[in-house]
């Protein structure tokens, strides 16, 4: 997949009759993905190029930073998601003032279609753009037709009787609720980071874990929760906690996860961790005996989770 970070005449260069959606994409999420998915069947029919047009930083991070949402993706993330869904390149505009004051109509004029030469552009039914967000999906069509681009909004994709939407699945994190989040994004819910060293609490009570300095701005509540870990894109088993580890005195907030099985030396290295289930809040204990007991309880419960089966989507 081609990525750029800027609107040049070298990238449309390699544009050849261009598809395209526009938008945020944070989570790229299955409603993002039911778009994806029209740019892709619609590329196919006319022979031309699947492009995404994103954003850097979310613009609320320019615009009005106190009401800015946690994103649910890193940047990487989220160009491996739209990777993952078959899509040829990615323009990743850089949002500052600047950008933020373009109207709708110079939007689609410079950038659509003098500066990419697009053919078609799809987006969703709420999509909004242009200085003050002054433009909506039913402009972008209307604009787009007086340049000869084509426009068209994809239906919104619901789960339990309401939209899949980037917030919905914030709030499923921020409360814990992983297993709505999988089934929102249509994939587990993941953070990233380096491993590094901890104080080595876990070795000494017999179940070693990893302490993940996440990259994501996006962390689940405190709490178990049954997940896998992804190294190199080999993944194995793991349970991993969340929180500050109140019955150790002076314990800070830390990512830790344990391997269930023998894994390699994970110091140093990048891992994502994809969470699969919640299994209990962050308890304090009476004793560093009763802990480890629980803990012991926790990995019983987190490896008849994977016997089942369940943690293999």
């Amino acid at each position: 997949m081609i990525v750029r970070d800027a609107l040049d005449a070298g990238l449309r260069a390699i544009l050849h009759e261009p598809v395209a959606t526009i938008g945020n994409f944070d989570g790229v999420h299955r409603g993002h993905q039911a778009i994806l998915a029209r740019v892709l069947e619609r590329a196919r029919v006319t022979r031309g190029t699947s492009l995404v047009v994103t954003f850097d930083p979310h613009p609320l991070k320019v615009l009005a930073p106190e009401r800015a949402p946690r994103t649910i993706s890193t940047r990487r993330q989220k160009l491996a998601s739209i990777e993952a869904a078959g899509i040829d390149a990615v323009l990743v505009l850089p949002f500052d003032q600047r950008l933020a004051a373009v109207s709708a109509e110079a939007f689609v004029a410079d950038y659509l279609a003098t500066g990419l030469g697009l053919r078609e552009v799809y987006v969703g039914g709420n999509f909004n753009f242009g200085r003050g967000r002054e433009g909506t999906a039913d402009t972008l069509v209307a604009l787009c037709e007086r340049h000869g681009i084509t426009a068209g909004k994809v239906p919104e994709v619901r789960f339990l009787d309401s939209p899949v939407s980037s917030s919905r699945i914030r709030r499923a994190v921020l409360a814990g609720e992983v297993e709505l989040a999988r089934a929102l994004l249509g994939r587990p819910y993941g953070i990233e980071g380096i491993v590094a060293h901890g104080v080595g609490r876990g070795a000494t009570i017999g179940v070693p874990t990893a302490n993940l300095v996440p990259d994501n701005e996006l962390i689940p509540q405190d709490g178990v929760y049954v997940t896998r870990a992804v190294i190199d894109g080999a993944t194995c088993a793991a349970v991993t906690n969340i929180g500050s580890r109140p019955t150790f005195e002076g314990a800070t907030f830390a990512v830790e996860t344990h391997l269930l099985d023998v894994g390699p030396d994970l110091y140093g290295r990048r891992v994502e961790i994809a969470f699969l289930a919640r299994l209990r809040q962050e308890l304090r204990f009476d004793s560093v005996q009763a802990l480890v007991e629980q803990i012991h309880r926790d990995i019983e419960k987190a490896r008849a989770f994977f016997a089942e089966g369940a943690g293999s989507a």
